[in-house]
Formats: C-alpha cells, structure tokens, sequence
C-alpha cells in the first residue's frame, strides 16, 4: 500500500494541452475517483501513474518516491480495463497466473495467490473455463482477479464496468467496493458515471478539461458544489440551475423566481447571479411567507413536458418561463435557454402531460453562483 502524489503535472500531446498543471494526493488505503465527461483527462492521468504517458512537466510519486524515470512494471502498478484483456487460449486458473510467471515466481507461491485471489471473488468453480465459457460479470472478475494476485501498490480501474449490463454493473459495483475495503490497497477509479462515483468513492475529484473543479466526500459534493459545473454534472436529474431577476426591494437585494420575490433573512449575496435547486426540493402547491415578511418559498408556474414514472416516485420536467442555465462545451460554461426544470415528487398525485403546475421550494434550499459560476457561501437561515 502507498500515498500517491501528482505534483504540477502537466500532459500536452503536441500543442494540445490535455493536463495543464493538476497537483493531487491520493491517501494510503484510499479509493479515489476520478470523476468528468469525456475528454477531460481521466484515463490520461491513470496512463501517466501507470507510466504508459510520460507526463511534459511535474512530477509524480509513489509512497514518496519519485516514479517518472521507471517503467511500467518497475511501479507495482495494476490495472484493471473495461475490455477485460483476458487471453482466451488460457482457463481462468491460466489467466490469474499469467502475471506471476511473467515474474518468474515459483509454482507454490503462485498457486497461493491464484487460490486466494479466487477465493476472494467467488471464482474457485470457474478455474478450469475459458474466457468465451463466462458470462460478462465473470469475465471482469477474473480481469480484478489478475490484478489481485500481483499484491500491487496501487490498483488502476479504467471505468471497468461499461460494458456490463445494468443489473451486473450494480453487483459488480458492491463487490469492487467490498474488495477494496477488505484489500485495503490505494486505488484510482476513473468513470463519467456519477452514480459509480458516489457510491464507490471514499473521495470523488470531478473533473474538467484536465482541471480538478472540486475535491472531496461524495456527499459534500452534492450538498456543497464548487461550481455551476459540479452542481450539474452531479444528480441524476442535475440540480435545476436558474437565472432569475435581481431587484433592491425594501431595503434588500431580493431575486424574482417565478412569481416570486425570495428574499433572505441575511440578504441575498451582491455576487449573485445564479440560483441552484435540487429536484428533490420542488413540491406541487403554493408560495407562502414568514410573518417577518421574508418570502420562505418560491414559486415556479410551468406546464408539464414529460413525467417518468420511478415506481415510488415520479421525475416530472415541466416547462417553465424561467430562463434556465444550460452547460455547454464553448468558451463560457454556460448559456440561458428555453429548458425543463425536472422535479422528484413523491405523493404528489398524478400529473398528466400539458397540465398548468406550480412547483414551489424552501427558499433556503437555493444554491447562489457569482458571474463566473462560483458558489457563494451565505447564511440561508
């Protein structure tokens, strides 16, 4: 086991700058994920640990020790692909050898680790198959199992569960975890799925265009976002990012959401300019105020554009006349458009398309983002 450190690391493939200049501490025993779209640097980081990219500028260590200089097999390093990279000529037993009598180890020490790395992931009655005998979720175990049985420093999983179906991407996400835990080995995890994100990560760094935008405990990300980009990457829907009207009324800077003035008992920030709020804190019904005058909820007239019927709760995306933030790909993160809002209602009752809503929400629920998208820390008491 290792810490593992990228210090003012920067990646450019001719003039095209991949990793500008990320610093990063991965702790010992620690699952990190890597978080972001396509693109954004991702795998390139987990080739540059791996050493299969030498990095153009910085440094990058290993439990202290500098690593630029060795090759591949010199850093302890394992790496698990989506791809499985199984040779299909080989059983199952053949293929968690396979990297230990490339090491030259003697048969007993191999035959331990292989036993024991099958053991660990239920593959003791699969030794004698060939990769085309197994099922995708068997295959990417024996892919795990081969990284295992090295007892490297640090494990590298390039989003190893694309190309599982649904219901084998949530068995396999549990098993990774719970192995993780148990091997207590320092481990990069690299996925655009936010859902793998939260549940897997002891850390989540989400990424964009080689920049870190924020670190840190899943839940901290979603309650706390850095940025407009982090608030609408993460949640499935994304939180609902608004830009309403600002206006000085009664002594207080107060925002027009809907048919709504919101103002806030410690005043809304002179910064701000954008307003976040999660699904989950719309409700169907009407606005109402505190007897202090300040306006505890805001209200959203729309009309209903689809609903998605979750079983216990519905996904309702209503058109509203609200401008809506949209994230883009250009010069600016982001951009004011005609869009949907989406609402995660529970005992609502049935909403049918093109019906009149009104959604409403806590005030104190609003996230605030300055001209540049920043949050902005406030008293939203």
């Amino acid at each position: 086991m290792a810490d593992v450190e990228f210090r003012a690391v920067r990646k450019a493939f001719g003039e095209h700058t991949v990793i500008p200049g990320l610093d990063l501490t991965v702790h010992d025993g620690e699952l990190l994920v890597l978080l972001g779209p396509s693109g954004c640097g991702k795998s390139t980081l987990l080739r540059l640990l791996a050493g299969l990219e030498q990095a153009t500028d910085g440094e990058i260590r290993i439990d202290g020790r500098p690593v630029d200089a060795l090759g591949p097999r010199a850093r302890n390093i394992a790496m698990v692909f989506q791809n499985y990279a199984l040779y299909p000529h080989l059983t199952v037993r053949g293929n968690l050898e396979f990297p230990l009598r490339m090491r030259g180890m003697g048969r007993a020490e191999r035959e331990r680790r292989m036993l024991e790395a099958a053991r660990a992931l239920g593959l003791e009655p699969l030794l004698g198959k060939r990769p085309a005998e197994l099922s995708g979720g068997q295959r990417q175990r024996v892919a795990m199992g081969r990284a295992i049985v090295r007892e490297p420093d640090v494990f590298l999983m390039d989003e190893p569960l694309s190309n599982l179906d649904a219901r084998l991407r949530v068995q396999i996400r549990a098993e990774i975890g719970a192995l993780q835990r148990r091997l207590g080995v320092t481990t990069l995890y690299v996925t655009h799925d936010q859902i793998e994100a939260m549940t897997l990560g002891d850390r989540v760094a989400v990424m964009r265009d080689g920049v870190i935008q924020q670190l840190g405990r899943p839940v901290e990300l979603y309650q706390r976002p850095a940025n407009l980009f982090v608030a609408g990457f993460l949640g499935n829907p994304p939180m609902n990012l608004l830009e309403p009207a600002f206006e000085w009324r009664d002594g207080a800077r107060q925002a027009r959401l809907g048919g709504t003035w919101v103002r806030l008992a410690g005043g809304i920030p002179d910064q701000a300019r954008f307003a976040g709020i999660r699904p989950e804190c719309f409700r169907v019904g009407a606005s109402g105020s505190s007897g202090d005058g300040r306006q505890d909820r805001l209200a959203i007239q729309g009309s209903v554009d689809s609903v998605e019927v979750l079983g216990h709760e519905r996904i309702a995306y209503c058109r509203a006349s609200e401008p809506v933030v949209e994230l883009t790909d250009g010069p600016g993160p982001w951009r004011s458009a005609e869009g949907l809002l989406a609402a995660r209602l529970i005992g609502s009752g049935v909403l049918e398309r093109g019906e009149s809503v009104t959604l409403t929400a806590p005030a104190a629920e609003i996230h605030w983002f300055d001209e540049d998208g920043n949050a902005i820390p406030t008293d939203l008491g």
